[in-house]
């Protein structure tokens, strides 16, 4: 039996274009939210729910964070492969991140909207 080491060439791939890192790191996971959103339409979550906002705090994060650490590290000339290698634990650490504090995420969420839907003092609301 053979084992195929396909994957090899994928990685030559990422490590010859530094093009495909930038690529992924400054638009790519942004471009992801797009097929992310259609899904939660598509199980008729709330636009506002919990699913969606940790999406996009999820999706965000990881874009923040991905193009800070990948732009600072394409001044020293690493390897491709490490940029990409990098990014990926990035990824990683903000889904475990978000999966394992999803209620103190959404409870903060939930309440930084009542704080900012109270009227200021002094201010009357135009309510119909």
């Amino acid at each position: 039996m053979e084992f195929s080491f396909e994957y090899v060439d994928f990685l030559k791939g990422i490590n010859n274009n530094i093009a495909i890192i930038q690529s992924l790191a400054y638009i790519g996971i942004l471009i992801l939210y797009i097929p992310y959103r259609f899904l939660i339409s598509l199980f008729k979550q709330a636009p506002d729910g919990k699913m969606n906002i940790l999406g996009l705090l999820y999706f965000s994060a990881t874009w923040f964070l991905g193009a800070i650490i990948i732009g600072i590290m394409l001044y020293n000339d690493q390897a491709t492969l490490k940029l990409f290698l990098v990014w990926a634990a990035i990824a990683f650490v903000n889904l475990i991140f978000i999966l394992t504090n999803h209620s103190l995420l959404y409870k903060i969420y939930q309440t930084k909207v009542n704080y900012l839907g109270a009227s200021p003092r002094g201010i009357k609301r135009n309510t119909p």
